[in-house]
């Protein structure tokens, strides 16, 4: 199964080669992600297709208090980070 980067990145190349595709994309982006890739998006998923130009840009910001704490970023990381009395 693919990664939703991959899933991303694919559908960003199909609206780049396509003119027609990135306009039902812009117009319908829970069809043109079916045509895309295969997947059906939930009905209460809610999905938002931004177009950029040399004179817009967009930031997409994570939801409000899901930044971790380096304590939870420690936590989280997993494998092995040596300390001095480690070796």
């Amino acid at each position: 199964m693919k990664t939703v980067m991959e899933i991303e990145d694919m559908i960003r190349a199909k609206a780049d080669e396509d003119e027609a595709y990135r306009g039902r994309l812009l117009e319908n982006p829970r069809e043109a992600i079916k045509e895309a890739s295969g997947l059906t998006v939930p009905e209460g998923f809610s999905i938002n297709v931004h177009e950029e130009s040399a004179t817009e840009f967009h930031l997409v910001l994570p939801p409000a208090g899901s930044r971790l704490s380096d304590d939870e970023l420690r936590g989280a990381a997993g494998g092995f980070a040596p300390t001095n009395d480690s070796y």
